[in-house]
């Protein structure tokens, strides 16, 4: 990419410019997969989340880190990638529990389960969608999809 060594210099440790560059960047790729469905549109999302990703786990800013890993979770399930989606949800579900946000578990949870249940693992679907009912009664107050 034309801008990949600025963009070096603007994530250095502790830079919160270059996660903003690189989640508008995301987003307008958001965009165009969701208006399109193009493959191309929804990779491109991938590769810049998953370094926004590493990049919000330096800053140190775990919420968005896990709500992030369930988003890209989502456009990994809307190109047919369940193994890749099931990876970044159980990261999610890992970080939310570390650090005590329940919506982040819920989401991820809800993602899981929701795999599980399509790939006829019933049980453990159901206990994971459980657990994401049961986390979303203890959210943080400041998410009104889960109040």
């Amino acid at each position: 990419l034309k801008w990949e060594g600025r963009m070096e210099e603007l994530m250095a440790p502790g830079s919160d410019v270059g996660c903003s560059i690189l989640q508008v960047f995301a987003d307008a790729h958001l965009r165009g997969f969701t208006e399109t469905t193009s493959r191309y549109h929804a990779l491109s999302y991938v590769g810049l989340e998953e370094r926004r990703i590493s990049l919000l786990g330096k800053l140190q800013r775990f919420r968005d880190q896990g709500e992030t890993m369930c988003d890209l979770a989502g456009v990994l399930l809307g190109i047919s990638n369940k193994t890749g989606a099931s990876v970044w949800f159980q990261r999610a579900r890992d970080v939310g529990a570390a650090h005590g946000f329940f919506v982040v578990e819920s989401k991820a949870c809800t993602g899981l389960g929701s795999l599980a249940m399509d790939q006829g693992r019933h049980e453990e679907g159901l206990a994971l969608l459980r657990n994401a009912v049961a986390a979303a009664q203890l959210n943080e107050m400041d998410d009104p999809a889960f109040e």
